[in-house]
């Protein structure tokens, strides 16, 4: 179960640390990246471009908890992994991760800056997974929703490039 749950490990410290092959370890080619209502990037290329490349320029954590994995068989049926049902995790092809999330944002260099304005979120991510034959049976998300709770500050910090506004 940890190395399906390592997905949203992997993606959310790639935004962090500005790391894509650390992304691309995590998400398919094909994957489908959904943030709210606020923005939808199709295939690993476009949330390079459109996302990684805004987020990583900004001092930021992303958080994860409360991490929780469900497996289902090739044909959607979900395979219940808290009692004793015999299943074979090496046949086991997909997965949803679930977890709740709390990201921070600030532009850069002002993430240590005592009052700097910053933009908080909260809320769940849902991850469905696969196995990746074609990278050694790594785990990645195919989708990847942000669904958000609350949000807190300005959310101009995600716009702005990366700098203050003068």
């Amino acid at each position: 179960m940890n190395s399906v749950a390592d997905v949203i490990y992997r993606a959310t410290a790639a935004f962090d640390q500005a790391d894509a092959a650390l992304l691309d370890s995590a998400m398919t080619e094909d994957a489908v990246m959904t943030i709210g209502d606020r923005a939808r990037f199709e295939g690993r290329a476009a949330i390079h471009a459109d996302c990684l490349a805004a987020v990583s320029r900004l001092d930021t954590v992303h958080m994860a908890s409360n991490v929780r994995v469900r497996f289902h068989s090739d044909d959607d049926i979900e395979i219940n992994t808290d009692a004793n049902v015999e299943y074979d995790a090496a046949t086991v092809k997909k997965a949803t991760v679930m977890a709740n999330f709390q990201a921070h944002h600030y532009r850069a260099g002002e993430g240590m800056k005592p009052g700097a304005q910053g933009y908080v979120a909260g809320g769940t991510y849902v991850l469905e997974c696969v196995r990746d034959e074609r990278d050694g049976g790594l785990w990645k998300a195919r989708t990847w929703v942000v669904n958000f709770t609350w949000v807190l500050g300005d959310e101009s910090v995600l716009t702005s490039g990366g700098t203050a506004e003068k």
